[in-house]
């Protein structure tokens, strides 16, 4: 289980009581970010590498150490088995190019579920989003040169660096 101390997000298993198969619960506070992230999750959801939504509940929780039930969205989705990727990459030192693509090929498929960074990108993504530990080397090094062209170390380029 996951969970942010003042319970923006939480993650939980929950058990359909009629078949007894387990999925995940993850729970948010219902505000426009999350919802947006609901949203955008909803979009990619058919694709084999994003993990699947099964349902989506607003409704009011109130958990053990809260004085008063707060709005929360309540989001169903396929149980992932097998942890974080990034849990088994940080057990090496050095992580390879070939050790990554003999985990993603693995029994258990690689799937993304957390969207709570993600954005639409209609040309117009000026400044990167990310989450750090999984950022690709790329988007740092576009950063790093847009950090550079805007203090006047190096010339604008034309063109944007993607």
């Amino acid at each position: 289980m996951s969970e942010n101390s003042d319970m923006e997000k939480a993650i939980r298993v929950c058990v359909k009581k009629s078949t007894q198969e387990r999925f995940a619960l993850k729970i948010l506070l219902d505000r426009p970010k999350a919802r947006n992230e609901v949203r955008l999750h909803m979009m990619c959801a058919t694709h084999p590498n994003i993990v699947q939504i099964i349902e989506v509940f607003a409704n009011s929780v109130q958990f053990p150490h809260e004085s008063s039930p707060r709005a929360r969205l309540l989001i169903v989705m396929e149980m992932m088995e097998g942890g974080e990727l990034f849990h088994r990459i940080s057990q090496h030192r050095h992580f390879t190019e070939k050790q990554a693509s003999q985990v993603t090929k693995q029994d258990a498929p690689v799937k993304l579920c957390d969207f709570g960074f993600a954005k639409v990108d209609q040309g117009d993504l000026m400044t990167p989003q990310f989450t750090p530990y999984y950022v690709a080397p790329q988007v740092l090094e576009a950063q790093r040169r847009h950090q550079k062209e805007k203090s006047g170390i190096i010339p604008t380029s034309p063109t944007p660096y993607t």
